[in-house]
């Protein structure tokens, strides 16, 4: 009897004993764990809330052709163009690829891989891919606007002797690169611009026109799939009385931003166009940036000390930042990456999409462009004398 008490007893209290140390273990774990993530919160939030004064040159290369190219952002690398000739190239300034025409005033469009080069006021345009040479089309009349998608298919606005006309080619279908002929009619007024979707498949034009002595827009949608074919591609249509629309631009195949002089309105679904939402703001709009996942407005403010205001929205119409600066700038863009650049002159700044600036330099050159490369903390510095990559540091 007594040794089988003493057994029972010895059982239970090393039974509590291994629960107590299960606890201890489990509780260990719980404030490891807690701590981790304290610290990775901690070393997250300090990288994404750093920010950067200065900078170290990693490669340079001297140019002597600044004042007659233009440069642009071409997937983290740099494409120039000129009237003789367009041509991407690396961080050391190594040619990727280049083609050679003869423009009088070339315009450049890029959607992805594609680029297009088109002689405004004359009759000719070229696609490139990267990979082959470019495909040349000659038009029949002289040529406005062009715009490129991410297949190659390519939307060019025309101005006929009495109206205007946009046309759809595909210059990499050698039986029939002239897929669709869209007459403009006078009564919606001139066409000022226009955009492409990324797959080929929708268009968006914006129209001015006056009625009634008054000034207005507007805009129409076009699909070329065949649910577009059945009521001549024209799939939608929206006035804008009293004001004129700016600039119209696809977000993504199925989004379209259009900006006006008093805000901009987000537009889905190109086969049955619907307006998801819209923005007017009574401030002066100085400036208007987007990317795939926001659009943003920068407005002037009677603030002394903050001149900038600027606030950015989500593609649902939900405000993501709103933020003053007193930083002057001549170009402001948003890239894939989510980052806002700005650029001046003589001074360069990027912020981050929660408002935190991530980098601000004063600049010992006059800046021509500012652009991201595809590499972390790297950018291009394009001066009148050299193509500079730099690396931010504190």
């Amino acid at each position: 009897m007594d040794g089988s008490f003493v057994g029972q007893s010895g059982d239970r209290q090393a039974m509590r004993e291994k629960h107590r140390r299960r606890i201890i273990i489990v509780l260990t774990c719980i404030v490891c764990v807690v701590a981790v993530s304290g610290i990775f919160t901690f070393l997250i939030n300090s990288f994404l809330n750093k920010e950067y004064v200065l900078y170290e040159v990693k490669s340079s290369t001297e140019t002597t052709d600044s004042k007659t190219v233009t440069y642009m952002d071409y997937n983290g690398k740099i494409l120039k163009y000129s009237r003789d000739g367009i041509s991407v190239i690396d961080a050391s300034g190594e040619t990727v690829w280049n083609g050679s025409y003869d423009m009088i005033s070339p315009a450049v469009n890029i959607c992805g891989d594609y680029v297009v080069a088109a002689d405004i006021e004359g009759k000719s345009f070229i696609v490139y891919n990267g990979e082959e040479q470019g495909k040349e089309i000659f038009t029949e009349y002289p040529i406005v606007q062009a715009c490129v998608s991410s297949q190659g298919v390519v939307a060019v606005l025309l101005e006929q002797e009495s109206s205007n006309v946009i046309n759809i080619y595909n210059p990499y279908d050698v039986s029939n690169n002239l897929l669709v002929e869209i007459p403009t009619n006078v009564d919606e007024g001139y066409p000022v611009c226009m955009d492409i979707s990324p797959n080929g498949l929708n268009l968006v034009a914006a129209y001015v026109c006056v009625t009634s002595g008054k000034l207005q827009s507007r805009v129409v949608f076009y699909d070329f799939s065949d649910v577009g074919r059945n009521t001549n591609c024209l799939v939608g249509a929206r006035n804008y009385d009293g004001h004129v629309v700016a600039d119209v631009r696809f977000l993504s195949n199925e989004n379209v931003c259009i900006f006006s002089d008093d805000g901009f309105s987000v537009w889905s679904d190109m086969k049955k166009p619907v307006q998801l939402y819209a923005k007017t703001f009574k401030s002066n709009i100085k400036s208007a940036f987007y990317n795939k996942n926001f659009i943003g407005m920068i407005f002037e403010t009677e603030d002394g000390k903050m001149q900038n205001h600027l606030r950015m929205y989500n593609l649902k119409g939900k405000k993501a930042l709103d933020i003053k600066f007193r930083d002057d700038y001549d170009c402001v863009r948003m890239y894939d990456n989510d980052e806002i650049v700005f650029y001046s002159n003589s001074k360069c700044m990027v912020y981050r999409k929660n408002g935190v600036k991530k980098f601000s330099s004063t600049i010992d050159a006059k800046v021509i462009e500012f652009l991201p490369t595809n590499r972390l903390n790297r950018y291009y510095i394009i001066s009148e004398n050299q193509i500079q990559e730099i690396k931010l540091k504190k």
